[in-house]
């Protein structure tokens, strides 16, 4: 390889990597969480709301819809909305209901007469409830979501929460395939000799050098998956548009039924009709298709023009999806509706999305999907700081010096801290606190922004690593010691009726703790005071 070649891949490595670190890091690290989200739902949520243990054994579901009509009448909802309900299942016992009802405006009149049904939901403001409901006895909970907290991380990890986040984190996985592939090019050389090389007894640069290349060229097919998957799923508009406009001529519902999608919107006819069992009826398509039906969507309950959308997954197979719509008025399955299942565009994208999120295999896959991610936010790390370790001797770019530390210690290390707050916010905080859920999410970016800010002007960087994986770590420990003192009991009485995993929760937060607590004194252990300056002695300090 020429040496040119070689110098251009440094440098767009370099400052690719370094454009994008902070941004990446954040969607590894919630992305890595994520991967546990239905756990970690299940341990926030199960000690706070019993469920009829006796109706359980007996085996009595409350009657979907009986539950269906009841909430239509109590909180008014319009004629035409969807209603979803998500099934019970291992991970989460409850019965959950989405759906939006309108709100009372100010300037709306009390007594306003609007006849037209599809008139009246279009007009009136609306806002989503969501309720957490008892399968058996059918008490409601909850009418929001008090415990939301990992859905936040999810979201944090697809879109950081930002207008048009979607795009941007697509773009950012676009150019995290192109560091991927300079460092490929940078390593090609010696990526066989040293596959595992590890100088543990040489200075902090040379074992951070390490770090970063071991870790790199591991995981290569990780990464890899990662981007390319990551690239298509956030930025699927790019190949979209196109088609649109010079294939389809515009004609948006051919290109997506085609692409093996429909969307389906109901309108209120005003005609009544009678309703099938909704349990039943699922029951009876779940046997037949052999298939776990998960969800399902109404459209227009009680109306002639009602539709049922039954979702879930095949019980054999590469995580195959299973959707059917069933009119109700025509006792069908209309084929304009259920497109055929062997379409190659949304089947190659069910698979990616399996891909993605680890959800075609168990628990083990998704613990070494959530190790290389974590391993990944280490490297991270380990290349920012090395970037800047070599600048900083040559004396170049001092206000892209300061930047760096203040993103690579403040930004990516405040996330750590941030996350454990939360998850101790999550577990300590009162259920029946007014906005729970956004006074968490609201303590993340919060305390997020104000160790940013410190890693812009700290100059002793080995204390500040290290108080901060210790203060995350005793956050952690706080948040198992609280939960057994305060919620042992509820927490003994789920697990002997059978949902162990918040046991295991609870069990990994302890595991995380010690190590982050264990990693956090032995950074403070090995500083002398004339090594608490700047990041240039980070590389004379012995490990």
């Amino acid at each position: 390889m020429k040496s040119e070649t070689l110098k251009s891949a440094i440098n767009a490595h370099g400052w690719v990597g370094l454009i994008i670190s902070l941004p990446l890091f954040i969607v590894f690290w919630a992305g890595a969480i994520t991967f546990f989200q239905p756990e970690l739902e299940q341990w926030a949520t199960l000690p706070y709301y019993n469920i009829d243990t006796e109706a359980k054994q007996d085996g009595n579901y409350v009657n979907y819809n009986e539950l269906v009509e009841e909430q239509i009448k109590l909180h008014g909802i319009l004629p035409g909305e969807r209603i979803t309900l998500r099934f019970p299942n291992d991970k989460m016992p409850y019965l959950k209901m989405y759906f939006q009802v309108p709100v009372q405006s100010e300037k709306q009149p009390e007594k306003e007469t609007i006849t037209d049904p599809s008139v009246e939901a279009k007009k009136v403001k609306k806002k989503y409830l969501g309720l957490l409901i008892d399968p058996y006895s059918g008490e409601v909970f909850t009418e929001h979501s008090p415990f939301d907290f990992t859905h936040f991380l999810y979201e944090l990890h697809y879109n950081l929460q930002l207008p048009q986040g979607l795009y941007i984190v697509g773009i950012i996985t676009l150019f995290f395939f192109v560091i991927t592939i300079t460092g490929v090019v940078i390593q090609l050389k010696k990526i066989i000799k040293n596959f595992f090389l590890y100088r543990k007894d040489q200075t902090t640069r040379a074992q951070m050098t390490d770090m970063h290349n071991v870790v790199g060229v591991i995981s290569l097919p990780y990464a890899i998956m990662y981007a390319l998957s990551g690239v298509i799923l956030n930025l699927l508009i790019l190949v979209q548009i196109p088609s649109v406009l010079v294939l389809y001529k515009g004609d948006l519902n051919g290109v997506t039924q085609d692409a093996g999608f429909y969307s389906h919107n109901s309108e209120a006819s005003g005609e009544p009709i009678k309703m099938p069992d909704l349990k039943t009826f699922a029951e009876s398509l779940s046997q037949k298709h052999q298939t776990d039906i998960t969800q399902l969507n109404i459209y227009a309950y009680g109306d002639k023009n009602s539709v049922l959308q039954f979702r879930g997954l095949y019980n054999s197979g590469f995580n195959k999806q299973f959707s059917r719509f069933y009119e109700v008025s025509t006792n069908s399955f209309p084929e304009h509706m259920n497109l055929p299942e062997d379409n190659t565009f949304a089947v190659g994208l069910q698979i990616l999305y399996s891909m993605h999120f680890a959800n075609f295999a168990g628990t083990d896959m998704r613990l070494i999907y959530f190790v290389l991610a974590i391993a990944f936010c280490g490297m991270i790390i380990a290349g920012n700081v090395l970037w800047v370790v070599k600048r900083q001797k040559k004396n170049e770019y001092p206000k892209t010096l300061a930047f760096t530390r203040g993103a690579t210690l403040g930004g990516c290390i405040g996330v750590i801290t941030a996350t454990a707050l939360c998850f101790f916010l999550e577990r300590s905080l009162p259920e029946a606190l007014s906005e729970r859920e956004h006074v968490i999410e609201y303590v993340f970016g919060l305390s997020l922004l104000l160790i940013t800010a410190a890693g812009f002007f700290v100059n002793k960087l080995r204390p500040f690593i290290g108080y901060n994986l210790i203060v995350s770590g005793a956050l952690l420990a706080a948040t198992v010691a609280f939960e057994w003192s305060v919620l042992g009991r509820e927490m003994v009485l789920m697990i002997e009726n059978g949902y162990w995993m918040i046991g295991c929760v609870s069990a990994g937060f302890a595991f995380i703790a010690v190590v982050l607590l264990s990693v956090g004194i032995k950074t403070l252990r090995y500083v002398k005071p004339e090594e608490l300056t700047a990041i240039e002695d980070t590389d004379k300090v012995p490990a």
